[in-house]
C-alpha cells in the first residue's frame, strides 16, 4: 500500500513537468522561427481575418457567430527605403488566399511597380499551402500562415527577401535623366 502511495504522489508531481515539455509540432516551430531570425527576418505571432469566414467552425456549440480570425505566425521584413520616401505616395498592396477562387488581390497601388507585381503573381502560388495572407503595409513584408508544413521555412524567407530587393515603384522618368540641357 505504502508503494501505491508513493508512486501516485510521484505522478502528481511528474505529471506536470512533462505536460511543460513542448510537443514534436512545436520544436519544429521553433526551428523554423530560429533559421527565419538568423535569417533577419522578425516572427510575430498575431491573428488575421479569414479570408473563408462562412465556414461552421465560426459557430458556437450554441449556434452563435464567432469571430472569423486564424492565428497565424507573421514573417517580416522590412524594405530598404530611398531617399526620397517621403515624398512619395505609400504603396501598400495584399494578396489573400480565397478558399475556392485560389490567390486574389484584396489591396493594390497604383503606383506599384510592374516587376513588383509580375513577381507576386508568380511567386505566391508556389508559396506552402497553409500560407493566407501576403501583404506589403510601410514598408514591411508580411507572410502570414499556419506553418504546419515541415521544411518549408526556406522557400518563404526565400521569397520575402527576393520580394524586399526589387523595386516598389516603377522609377520616375526625370530621375534617369542625368543629361545636361
Amino acid at each position: 500500500m505504502v508503494y501505491v502511495i508513493i508512486g501516485l504522489v510521484l505522478l502528481i508531481i511528474i505529471a506536470p513537468i512533462i505536460s511543460v515539455l513542448p510537443s514534436a509540432r512545436q520544436k519544429e516551430q521553433m526551428v523554423m522561427r530560429k533559421s527565419a531570425r538568423e535569417a533577419g527576418i522578425s516572427v510575430e505571432l498575431t491573428s488575421i481575418d479569414d479570408p473563408n469566414p462562412d465556414q461552421e467552425k465560426y459557430v458556437s456549440h450554441i449556434g452563435k457567430k464567432i469571430p472569423a480570425k486564424l492565428k497565424v505566425a507573421g514573417y517580416r521584413i522590412q524594405r530598404r527605403r530611398i531617399g526620397d520616401w517621403r515624398r512619395l505616395p505609400a504603396v501598400n498592396w495584399c494578396l489573400e488566399k480565397k478558399f475556392e477562387d485560389g490567390w486574389q488581390w484584396t489591396e493594390t497601388s497604383q503606383s506599384m511597380s510592374g516587376v513588383l507585381k509580375r513577381f507576386l503573381d508568380e511567386e505566391v502560388p508556389k508559396l506552402p499551402d497553409d500560407v493566407e495572407q501576403v501583404e506589403e503595409s510601410d514598408y514591411n513584408i508580411v507572410v502570414y500562415w499556419r506553418e504546419r508544413t515541415k521544411g518549408s521555412e526556406g522557400n518563404v524567407l526565400d521569397f520575402l527577401k527576393r520580394c524586399a530587393e526589387l523595386a516598389l515603384r516603377e522609377p520616375d522618368k526625370n530621375e534617369n535623366d542625368d543629361s545636361p540641357t
